[in-house]
């Protein structure tokens, strides 16, 4: 058996030829022999690229023969060879050995199933029918044959190599200080001459940090006994790109850039911790930025492509923009601020806490004078101030306060303890009077209503006859026009008759008073007159706004004892003139007034 044996071969990677980096891979080999295969002939099947570890270079084991999970299983058995991080995987290589039951017929097309519970997997990107696929049959009884060649046919990987490892340090971490930058990472393929290391660093300038930008350079001075053995500047060049643009209280400079070239003649092998240190002196953070920070990454760009068209993350032999997992706090970090004592999130740029709602978020920093925020105590709820110092060119009550100015805010509960007389989360309602421990609000006979709920109740005193009247403010969350209509109340009474203007109903309520105290005592018609005072028809009634109201026909005027006695206000009961008896008092007492008036005569 000689290397010209095998007329056709191919492999296929499963599932549908589109297999992602690192993922568990079926592999199929096809291959035809012109001159048969016998059993305990080897196939080497060099899988460049590929392994059995958990890839982020990191190296796996190997499978001993027999171990490997295939089909058909009474035709082969396997063992799987680890490659090496350094060369990329290139020399991992699948051993198959033919056993009893393989077909010896010549020219016969063999199809093995390498499963994907094997866990062998591609370590990233693999070209299609790539030159690192290759095969050879070692002959049982010929050594000789055991020789390589290309696969014809091989499935490609069409997933980017990557960066790990990164981490980026800065000594000193101190906004608008100079600092010694030290980027370290592990590259998954080799880094040769002419490839590019680029770091771009937001937020980094080469200015002085005071607002304006500084300029380029050319030549970075670069650290020594920084990268493998010896120093930076032996294996790598270094230009510094300044970013556009400065942003008042931000870091600005989005886009900076260190670009690192691997010198003529130097190749850095896959997996290979490398480091790169640029002297202090030369470039500064524009403010406090965190750590990591989602403006900076690294990349890698091979030299094949940096005078083509391929400048950019499409080409899979660059390795694409990856985000800094490890990196170095500039600045103070809200260290200070306790680190907003888990209840905000830190602006690092400006070193100051942004709270979370209910702890001085930045809406309720507007009303809550304090010079440094930590989050650490709970705001209250906050309202149009009762009162407040007056400020020119502004509304009388535009000022916002916690508690409305009406109250204390208890910070470990973050509710408002108001003073007397207010009420409602923010202390922004005056309360009804009459709120009495034993009888509840308005003395236990009466609700409360705001200004805009009386203006649309039909039995709220002062009555009106305006059916469409309301009282409301503007779309403003705090207007400054009708900034009354949900905080001032009033007492609306209860009555034992229906009070309004309409039929049936009466001109006053039962109970009545500011704090519905008060009650009135029957309503009877005057017996020694000849009108009808109960009779409300066409009869004025005072309103709101000081004009009046006319009742309607069938309408009661109400009158206490019917002008024939004295009201008792507390119990609402009367006391009669001689002469008049009955509840309310318009029983006549005939007898009686006939003696009074005979004896004035």
């Amino acid at each position: 058996l000689v290397v010209s044996d095998i007329s056709w071969s191919s492999v296929d990677l499963l599932p549908n030829g589109q297999v992602n980096k690192c993922e568990y891979t079926e592999i199929r080999l096809s291959l035809i022999v012109d001159g048969g295969i016998q059993r305990s002939d080897e196939i080497y099947l060099y899988l460049g690229g590929f392994t059995s570890g958990e890839c982020e270079n990191g190296a796996g084991g190997n499978i001993d023969m027999g171990n490997i999970l295939l089909w058909p299983r009474s035709e082969w058995e396997a063992s799987w060879t680890e490659g090496s991080v350094e060369n990329e995987y290139s020399d991992s290589y699948l051993l198959i050995q033919a056993q009893g039951r393989v077909s010896t017929a010549l020219g016969y097309r063999h199809e093995i199933i390498i499963d994907s519970s094997n866990g062998i997997r591609p370590n990233c990107y693999i070209p299609v029918n790539s030159s690192s696929m290759q095969i050879a049959v070692l002959a049982a009884n010929d050594t000789s044959s055991a020789q390589t060649r290309q696969v014809n046919r091989s499935d490609g990987v069409l997933a980017s190599c990557y960066l790990t490892n990164v981490a980026l340090t800065f000594r000193p971490a101190v906004p608008r200080a100079t600092s010694t930058i030290d980027i370290a990472f592990k590259s998954s393929v080799v880094l040769e001459a002419g490839d590019q290391i680029i770091l771009k660093l937001s937020g980094w300038t080469s200015g002085k940090a005071d607002g304006i930008a500084g300029n380029n350079i050319p030549v970075l001075a670069l650290q020594d006994g920084a990268v493998l053995t010896g120093n930076t500047s032996a294996y790598v060049t270094g230009s510094w790109y300044e970013g556009c643009c400065y942003q008042k209280n931000l870091p600005g400079f989005s886009n900076s850039t260190i670009i690192f070239q691997i010198r003529s003649g130097i190749s850095i092998t896959a997996g290979t911790l490398v480091e790169l240190v640029v002297r202090n002196g030369q470039i500064r953070a524009q403010c406090g930025m965190p750590a990591p920070y989602s403006e900076q990454s690294i990349r890698i760009l091979k030299a094949a492509n940096i005078f083509t068209q391929l400048y950019n993350d499409s080409s899979p032999y660059n390795i694409p923009e990856t985000v800094i997992s490890s990196a170095t706090i500039v600045g103070d970090g809200c260290n200070s601020l306790n680190f907003c004592n888990g209840h905000g999130t830190c602006d690092y740029c400006l070193n100051r806490c942004e709270c979370y709602e209910n702890y001085g978020a930045p809406y309720e920093a507007m009303y809550r004078q304090l010079s440094d925020w930590t989050c650490e105590e709970k705001s209250c709820p906050y309202g149009p101030a009762w009162g407040a110092m007056p400020k020119p060119n502004e509304s009388p009550h535009g000022t916002i306060a916690e508690c409305s100015n009406a109250g204390l805010c208890k910070r470990t509960t973050g509710k408002c303890s108001c003073f007397a007389g207010f009420e409602g989360s923010a202390c922004e309602r005056k309360s009804c009077p009459g709120n009495k421990a034993d009888t509840g609000v308005c003395s236990g006979h009466g609700s409360c209503a705001t200004i805009t709920e009386l203006a649309t109740l039909s039995d709220a005193l002062p009555l009106s006859s305006n059916l469409n009247r309301s009282y409301d403010f503007t779309a403003a969350e705090f207007p400054t026009n009708t900034w009354d209509a949900y905080r001032l109340t009033a007492c609306v009474c209860d009555s034992s008759w229906p009070v309004g203007l309409d039929q049936g109903e009466s001109d006053k309520s039962e109970w009545f008073g500011p704090d519905c105290s008060l009650r009135h005592c029957p309503s009877g018609d005057d017996p020694m007159t000849r009108r009808d005072e109960t009779d409300c028809y066409n009869v004025s009634t005072s309103t709101l706004l000081g004009g009046s109201a006319l009742g309607k026909n069938g309408s009661k005027c109400h009158i206490d004892c019917s002008n024939r006695g004295i009201c008792d206000y507390e119990t609402g009961i009367c006391n009669c003139f001689n002469g008049f008896g009955g509840p309310a008092c318009n029983k006549v007492n005939v007898l009686y007034l006939s003696t009074t008036q005979e004896s004035s005569n």
